[in-house]
């Protein structure tokens, strides 16, 4: 069936998932018996130029993106009466419903963190910086061990550089955000390092009984160490270094999968090879001969 041409009404609505920022998603089915999760604005969205935008976005990034770890999209429309998008359905939900049942084991938490590594990856070489990497925005798929993260309301696109300022979760944020600086791909990092830390310890690095007590605690103070987890030294400081206050110091995420022994294949953007510099001996020799 091509799904390419369903229309909103052509869904059979069966239950109510979740209510986000800008829409409801239901769990709903295609005419052929697909369940997908159906993501319908609100309806104060139409009346709301930065909420409308948002939910156009949303549309725009889920139908053109292709990651195995992004939530893939079907068909959607972004504006009017009829506006709503299609997405993969994950059964078992959010990474945030899986915490609160406990960690995963250490071996799942690794093949999470990694195949967020390769989806930001995947993300940041198209020009595209998340800006809300959390939990509740990653899902997963408890048979096959996969995780998908998804909702790119917020996302900063070279089309749309400044969606909104200080976007994200705060307990996920990283300190340049609360400084009001523009986010790149290392404050997407620092979002990963915070969620992988709570997947291989339970519990976040940062704590806070309020907004400013939690930024303070994002700006100044260290992140415990992850020497109980028992991972190699290598593996611990470049997660640990994903939590750097200075985004110019945080590990890169190609290095980072390095160091977690490719526990799921990097799709990277295409990239332009650059002329290898000859060496200084040849170039000598070369150059006498001119």
């Amino acid at each position: 069936m091509d799904y390419r041409k369903l229309r909103r009404d052509d869904f059979k609505l069966k239950m109510l998932l979740g209510l986000g920022k800008t829409a409801q998603v239901y769990l709903a089915e295609t005419p052929d018996g697909k369940e997908v999760a159906l993501k319908l604005p609100r309806k104060e969205i139409r009346e709301d130029e930065r909420l409308a935008q948002m939910f156009e976005q949303e549309v725009r990034l889920s139908l053109g993106l292709k990651h195995p770890n992004l939530l893939r999209g079907f068909v959607g429309k972004p504006f009017g009466e009829g506006a709503f998008v299609a997405l993969e359905y994950m059964p078992s939900g959010t990474l945030e419903s899986a915490l609160r049942q406990g960690k995963p084991s250490q071996e799942d938490a690794l093949s999470f963190i990694a195949q967020l590594a390769s989806a930001l990856i995947y993300l940041h070489g198209r020009g595209i910086v998340h800006q809300d990497v959390k939990p509740a925005n990653v899902f997963y798929d408890a048979k096959s061990k996969v995780v998908k993260l998804g909702d790119y309301g917020v996302a900063r696109t070279k089309d749309n550089t400044k969606p909104f300022e200080r976007a994200g979760s705060p307990f996920y944020m990283a300190p340049e955000i609360f400084r009001g600086e523009s986010a790149g791909p290392a404050a997407d990092a620092y979002s990963l390092g915070v969620l992988a830390y709570e997947l291989l310890t339970g519990r976040r690095p940062f704590y806070g009984d309020s907004y400013d007590a939690l930024m303070a605690a994002h700006l100044t103070q260290a992140p415990p160490s992850l020497s109980r987890t028992g991972l190699d030294p290598k593996t611990q400081q470049r997660l640990q270094g994903l939590l750097a206050k200075d985004p110019h110091r945080r590990t890169e995420l190609d290095r980072l999968l390095r160091s977690l022994k490719g526990h799921y294949t990097v799709e990277k953007a295409p990239q332009v090879k650059k002329e290898q510099p000859t060496s200084s001996w040849l170039g000598k020799l070369l150059r006498r001969k001119k």
